[in-house]
Parts: C-alpha cells; sequence; structure tokens
C-alpha cells in the first residue's frame, strides 16, 4: 500500500532530520566556536516540527482507514481522481524542510568574522571539578557529579564580565579550560567533564589547587578566587596547605561538599556506562563514599572562603557569589570574535526555494 509506504517515509524522514541536526549540533559546537544565535531563547518553536508531522501522520492515516474502508488502495488511487498519497508526502517533506530553515532564521544565526583582544573589568575564577569515581554516587539524588554540571552552569549564568576556567581532578589534575569570558566554549569544556578523563583515581585536592595557581600566572595579581566542587574524600596530598598558599598568594578558596555525611555506594560502570553493580573493598563489601566534611572546611577556612556542603541536589550558590563580587575587579583581556555577520537570509532564501519546489508538485485534484 503506498499510503503505508508514505508514513512509513516520513517518520524514517522525521527521525533522519534530528539524528541530522543533532550530528551538525556537535559539529558546530565543536568546530564553529565562533557561530552564535541571536534569538536562542525561543528555541522552543522548534516544537513545531514534530508537531506537524504527527499532525500530517494522523491525517494521512485517516485516510488510509477511509479508503480501506472503499477498495483497495490501488484499486481507490485508479477510481478517484488526482489521488497520490507519493505526491501528498513529498509535498510535505517539503513543507516541514522549509520549516525547519524558517526557524533556523529566526533563531537568528551569526557568524564572528573577526578575533579581537577586548578588555573587561571583572574576577578571575579557577573552578575545580572531582571527576574520581566516588562523584557517580546518588547520595543526594542525582549523580555528584551531575549535581557539579547543574551548579556550575547555574553560576555561569549569574556571572558578567568574569573570566572562569576549568580543571579537573581525581589522583590527578589537569586544566580542561583556561580562563576565558566566552561562556559559550566554557560549557563545550563543561560538557566534556566526566569520570572517564582521568585513569588514575584519588581526589588530589592539592594538586587541583596548585594547578590552578599556575593557570593565574598571566592574570592580575587581584580578584582570585578557586572554587572546588568535591566530595571530599582526600588521600593524595594536603589540602589545607595548598589553600593556605594560594591565599598568602591573594587567592581565595572556595569549596563546595557535594556528599552526605551517611554516604553511598560508588556505581561500577560498564565500557557503555551502564551500571553493573558497586565498586567493593578486599571483603567483598560496597565501598561506601562519604563527605569529609572536617578536611573541606579547614580548607576553606585555610583559603579565606567560604565552605558550602550540599544537602540535597540544589545548593545555595548565593553566598559564593556574593563572596565573588566582593572580591576586586580587575582589567584583563581577552580574544573574542566580534564584527558579527547575521546569516538568516540564507536561511530565509532556501525556505522560499523549498517551498517554491513545493508549489511545483502538482497538487491532487479533488473529485
Amino acid at each position: 500500500m503506498k499510503m503505508s509506504y508514505s508514513i512509513l517515509g516520513v517518520c524514517i524522514a522525521e527521525l533522519l532530520f534530528w539524528l541530522i541536526v543533532g550530528v551538525c549540533a556537535l559539529i558546530i559546537g565543536e568546530f564553529a566556536p565562533h557561530l552564535e544565535w541571536n534569538n536562542l531563547d525561543i528555541w522552543l518553536i522548534a516544537a513545531a516540527l514534530p508537531v506537524s508531522s504527527i499532525a500530517y501522520l494522523i491525517n494521512l492515516r485517516w485516510k488510509v482507514n477511509a479508503v480501506g474502508k472503499l477498495a483497495d488502495t490501488h484499486l481507490a488511487q485508479t477510481l478517484i481522481t488526482g489521488f497520490s498519497a507519493g505526491r501528498q508526502t513529498w509535498r510535505f517533506l517539503l513543507w516541514r524542510l522549509a520549516l525547519a530553515f524558517a526557524i533556523l532564521a529566526m533563531l537568528g544565526p551569526k557568524v564572528g568574522s573577526k578575533l579581537v583582544e577586548v578588555e573587561s573589568k571583572g574576577s578571575d575564577i579557577m573552578i575545580a571539578i572531582d571527576v574520581s569515581n566516588s562523584m557517580m554516587a546518588e547520595d543526594l539524588g542525582p549523580s555528584r557529579l551531575e549535581i557539579a554540571h547543574q551548579t556550575i552552569k547555574r553560576l555561569i549564568s549569574k556571572m558578567g564580565s568574569d573570566r572562569i576556567g576549568i580543571v579537573v581532578f581525581a589522583g590527578e589534575a589537569y586544566v580542561q579550560c583556561p580562563l576565558t569570558s566566552d561562556y559559550s566554549s566554557l560549557k563545550i569544556f563543561l560538557n566534556s567533564v566526566s569520570t572517564g578523563l582521568i585513569s588514575t583515581q584519588g581526589t588530589a585536592i592539592g594538586n587541583a589547587i596548585d594547578l590552578s595557581l599556575k593557570a593565574f600566572e598571566n592574570a592580575p595579581e587581584t580578584g582570585r578566587s578557586i572554587l572546588i566542587l568535591t566530595d571530599g574524600e582526600n588521600h593524595e596530598d594536603d589540602p589545607v596547605a595548598a589553600a593556605a598558599e594560594a591565599f598568602n598568594q591573594g587567592v581565595v578558596v572556595h569549596v563546595l561538599g557535594l556528599a552526605s555525611i551517611e554516604g553511598a555506594p560508588i556505581p561500577k560502570l560498564s565500557k557503555n556506562g551502564n551500571r553493573i553493580g558497586f565498586i567493593e573493598d578486599a571483603s567483598g563489601q560496597p565501598v561506601v563514599s562519604k563527605l569529609d566534611e572536617s578536611t573541606l572546611l579547614a580548607t576553606a577556612q585555610a583559603g579565606g572562603g567560604l565552605f558550602t556542603r550540599a544537602a540535597n541536589s540544589f545548593i545555595d550558590i548565593n553566598p559564593t557569589l556574593d563572596a565573588f563580587s566582593k572580591t576586586l575587579k580587575t582589567r584583563s583581556s581577552d580574544i573574542r570574535f566580534t564584527d558579527y555577520d547575521h546569516k538568516f537570509q540564507i536561511l530565509i532564501a532556501i525556505s522560499i526555494f523549498l517551498l517554491v519546489l513545493e508549489s511545483l508538485i502538482p497538487n491532487p485534484s479533488k473529485s
């Protein structure tokens, strides 16, 4: 039945469309940081795309049932003048694609054509994220690492012209993103933070503080802070001494404790990321990871900063934001894209072209 094939074709086309959109989004995020969207806050209008497909499928299915009551579909196509599910489907797919390009145009794409050094006034903040296996424990609701992601995104949304960098640590520490005020690029780096980044297990908080200090080497000597997000089970170094040294160099150290006092077992994950049990000790008992509140509190005090313990999945970031705002703002320079050219005209032109093609397909006449 041709109409059944048309229904299947629309379903496949819809799945392929969103697959292509996902791949393109990943490629653009990775290789085109100079592309921005002027009206991204209205992205929900993209819901019109699957809704239109669903409405078309319901309508087409109704026609299948209606024709089926009269006769075989092949016979109905012969008897009913101009009846063609295939032409209707091709017209819909062209119209659907034209709508997609129109929505993209409404989102306001713009491309930066020039890199310049921009001077801004703000604070410099290095965020150190614990990516050890214990951060996958779920004593606060979602995993501790997921809470860290959510908390950092909320912090970024409240920032102005401050520069932010990311350090990840477990048994070792690495700079994931240097200081930048380009928050779009920063979020790309943040989204890639996972427990698989560092194979050496542990919680080297002191190493993370030392590396964050090095990241400030080319930054002004005022307005610098380090924010550590961890469950605090440190077994590798002396975070209190590292925080004290940072404070002596004019850097304030704040700590967010992402664990409960009672703790929780550490999930054991397969290569595909699926839970296959819990990590066990030598006696075969699940390893329970708990908050080391005394160490984290001492670290924050030595660093002249605040210690905040998460009571649940939602952390009150206002005290930390207030502390950031009280640091002396300094002038710094950053490399950014400027001279943005709006590109919505190209998308509108493609949309119009597709609508013209759609109009050239003969409309089945009604009899």
